[in-house]
């Protein structure tokens, strides 16, 4: 397939072999140089690549064109979500249209003065490729604002501090700093993180306001096991700061009062190895109590409560067992009750345990949605999870589909009432023209995988769709649907799209997780093979016209399945995808690694080296005929750094004998792992990546006999 008309020849890069031994075993790796990002051989390989998939995409302009129409014309009213703090209520005002960055205001409540922008992205924004902040946090007497940028995409923020009563920033800044920070009670330190040489967040600092901006911070934590990483945060009450210390398998918590930093840090729950657990403050009648979600090992999570006072007792009381059916994820403490989420058997559950002990669980009214409390992030992936006030009565959960704007709801944290609340206005499209559902798929050991399924209203499972199936499955995070103008342009055309929920990810639970990590991991690619074959066999696919698509963590199974079973696939779509984990997980140098040991497992074991070496794409290249394959790349890619993708297409070029359609899009200018943050730019960006699936489909299709199907055109 070559739709820019021209025999250009595809770029090769250079070839320079390196030997990698370990457990008896050599391997040659010709392209190990391109690990160094200085080399200048890697910029001019990734431009001339970036080149080729232009000249290839030429033949798809009309079709992104359309696309990009498509999805202009296609609106939904935004949301803005409010907060309070002290005597100021914020909100985020999402962008006007044809934007991309959200401003923040607020008002004082005490007043009847118009609200006022405290921070304009689109201000902040200009003269930039990217602009991503990494907190936002007004300080309790709302004198001040500490918020924190990246123009470049490498998740290294600077801290600024913003006088709010002038709008101007003050002349202080703190570089390398990380996600997460929070204002002590007084208002005149903020505590921060910072990260390492590996972008590991380790360490937590104070910066006193009151003091020179030159005087050194002072260290309130500071993480020397390379395993763990480091957050700090509030309690909802306010009362309590909490240090985080994180690895994959286990948790330690430590509280500081708000009011007194020099206090020393009393730990929640000792670090012990395989224990995690979240906990939050609780004002009772009778005594303050912390309430914890923990987990041992493979087992789900349980609700457990302990007087404040007795913390160092440890005489944890269960207040709701575990649930084998029900993988609770997100503990949150409110006046009026707690509030749990997760999952039960695929699909999101939330229970709200009253002050009596009872319980009422709220689950999605659509049967392909999920329900998210409304707030916990915004648009652009600033940390909102404990914004809500503590003394709140009521809460908004939000509904999400793949293919209509968010339902909103309004919970009673007293009762447990919920009412649906006006829906958003759309124009340019009809919700109604679509439906979403949840089937299940048998993956080869018997593991039932939920999938997410959309389609247009009149498609039917008659064996003739063209399909989109995406997978992500890792760090126990769950892959939730969301309202997509990309989906909905492929559901126009007849596409039936599906999430497939992988083992790896958090739909499944602490042992869906377990299942699908370390030795495990290619279960993942194993259940997305399992939800393609089970979409043909019910006939929402056609056998030819299945395109699967993975980014990231969800590039490992694509990666797999391109490598294993390639004729299954009318396409592939590879985004920044961790294709290269053996050789990653080796450099201890690179971000993350010894953090994601236990996630993907330590190579310099040889059981975990023997099975890397069977399901890493980059370690199995060989030379057979192939569906298409669209790779993309980032630059600045601090999490899967650029030379993994960029050496996986230059393997897979130099291995190729049968003119399979290979292409790495890199972006070469700022913007990390989620790409530029320009809207016009990312328009296209996502467009091409639309068009790339529906022409491999249709294409695919097409080249089978007429009696074996058809492709479902667009109804006029």
């Amino acid at each position: 397939m070559n739709t820019t008309g021209s025999d250009t020849p595809p770029p090769s890069a250079p070839v320079q072999p390196t030997e990698r031994t370990l457990h008896g075993e050599t391997v040659v790796d010709d392209f190990g140089w391109m690990r160094d990002h200085a080399d200048p051989r890697l910029r001019a390989y990734l431009v001339a690549e970036r080149d080729y998939f232009d000249r290839y995409a030429e033949g798809l302009d009309p079709l992104v064109g359309e696309l990009v129409a498509e999805a202009a014309r296609r609106t939904a009213a935004g949301r803005s979500f409010s907060w309070r703090i002290g005597h100021h209520e914020y909100t985020t005002r999402p962008p006007d249209e044809g934007g991309r960055y959200t401003r923040y205001l607020r008002r004082d409540v005490r007043g009847t003065a118009e609200p006022e922008v405290v921070l304009d992205l689109g201000e902040l924004a200009r003269g930039h490729d990217f602009t991503r902040i990494g907190v936002f946090e007004p300080s309790p007497d709302g004198r001040l604002l500490a918020y924190s940028v990246d123009h470049v995409g490498y998740e290294s923020y600077e801290l600024r501090f913003r006088d709010l009563a002038t709008g101007t920033d003050l002349a202080r800044t703190r570089q390398e700093t990380y996600y997460t920070g929070v204002w002590d009670a007084s208002s005149s330190k903020f505590c921060y993180v910072v990260h390492d040489a590996a972008m590991r967040p380790y360490r937590v600092l104070a910066h006193d306001l009151t003091a020179d901006p030159g005087a050194p911070d002072a260290v309130l934590w500071d993480e020397r096991d390379e395993h763990f990483t480091t957050t700090v945060r509030a309690t909802r009450t306010r009362d309590w700061l909490v240090v985080t210390n994180q690895s994959r398998t286990t948790t330690e918590e430590l509280l500081l009062p708000a009011g007194d930093l020099t206090a020393p840090p009393r730990p929640v729950m000792p670090r012990r190895h395989g224990q995690v657990y979240f906990a939050d403050h609780q004002r009772t009648a009778g005594q303050d109590r912390l309430v914890a979600l923990v987990a041992e090992g493979r087992e789900e999570r349980r609700l457990v409560g302990l007087p404040l006072a007795e913390l160092e007792s440890q005489r944890w009381q269960e207040i709701l067992p575990r649930d084998p059916d029900t993988a609770w994820q997100r503990l949150d403490v409110f006046a009026a009750g707690l509030l749990l989420s997760g999952y039960r058997r695929g699909t999101t559950v939330f229970t709200l345990l009253g002050p009596d002990g009872g319980t009422r669980d709220i689950t999605p009214d659509s049967p392909g949605g999920c329900l998210v409390f409304e707030g916990r992030r915004d648009a652009l992936r600033v940390q909102m999870d404990q914004r809500t006030h503590y003394e709140a009565d009521e809460i908004e959960l939000a509904e999400h589909t793949l293919c209509a704007p968010p339902r909103h709801h309004r919970l009673s944290l007293r009762t447990g009432a919920h009412e649906l609340l006006p829906p958003a206005a759309v124009t340019g499209f009809d919700p109604a023209r679509f439906r979403t559902t949840k089937v299940f798929a048998g993956s080869a050991d018997g593991t039932v995988v939920p999938v997410t399924l959309a389609h247009r209203a009149d498609v039917r499972p008659d064996g003739a769709n063209p399909a989109v199936i995406t997978c992500y499955g890792a760090y126990e995070r769950p892959w939730e649907p969301s309202f997509s103008q990309d989906v909905l342009s492929l559901l126009d055309r007849g596409f039936v799209y599906a999430i497939a929920h992988v083992r790896g990810g958090g739909e499944l639970g602490r042992r869906g997780w377990f299942d699908g990590s370390m030795a495990a991991t290619p279960a993942s690619f194993h259940d997305l093979v399992a939800v393609r074959d089970h979409l043909v066999a019910t006939g929402w696919a056609h056998p030819a016209g299945v395109v699967a698509s993975g980014s990231c963590a969800g590039g490992v199974a694509v990666g797999q399945a391109y490598t294993d079973e390639p004729g299954k696939w009318a396409g592939i779509i590879a985004e920044a995808p961790a294709v290269d984990l053996l050789n990653a997980m080796l450099d201890e140098k690179l971000p993350l690694t010894i953090n994601e040991w236990e996630e993907w497992g330590d190579p310099r074991d040889p059981a975990i080296h023997r099975s890397m070496r069977q399901y890493v794409a980059y370690e199995n290249v060989s030379d057979r005929p192939r569906p298409p394959l669209l790779v993309t790349a980032y630059a600045n890619d601090p999490r899967v750094l650029v030379h993994e993708p960029a050496r996986w297409t230059a393997a897979l070029r130099q291995a190729d004998t049968h003119g399979n359609v290979i292409l790495l899009r890199t972006e070469l200018g700022d913007g990390g792992h989620h790409g530029p943050s320009g809207a016009a730019h990312v328009a296209r960006a996502a467009a091409q990546l639309t068009a790339f699936a529906i022409d491999s489909a249709t294409r695919s299709i097409r080249a089978v006999p007429r009696s074996r199907g058809r492709v479902r055109e667009t109804p006029a």
